[in-house]
């Protein structure tokens, strides 16, 4: 899985979650939550590895960083948040929600 998601990851720039979440949850066995959980823990670590890459290359718009990190620092907590309080069957839906509008937006 975890070779799946940063091949994917790096190949793609789409974020592991997309591999991880369904991957713990039909392979793994771990409910909605825990899998979010741990796939943002694990993120951190294959998102690090690929921003190395990414630099190395040139291919990381620095200027952008800043502003991007600044709302994902704010974002985060409160995503954080929202997940404790959604029922398992909201997040699963909220999930692919946003996967079928990533795919449809992608395909267009």
């Amino acid at each position: 899985m975890g070779l799946a998601a940063g091949f994917v990851g790096g190949l793609l720039g789409i974020g592991g979650g997309v591999i991880y979440v369904p991957g713990m949850v039909l392979l793994l066995g771990l409910n909605q939550h825990r899998a979010h959980a741990t796939s943002v823990a694990v993120i951190v670590a294959s998102a690090t590895t690929a921003a190395i890459s990414f630099s190395a290359a040139g291919n990381v718009d620095w200027s952008a960083v800043p502003f991007i990190l600044g709302g994902a620092g704010i974002g985060a907590p409160l995503g954080v948040r929202l997940l404790g309080k959604l029922s398992e069957r909201a997040l699963i839906i909220a999930f692919a929600t946003v996967m079928f509008v990533a795919a449809i937006r992608m395909a267009i």
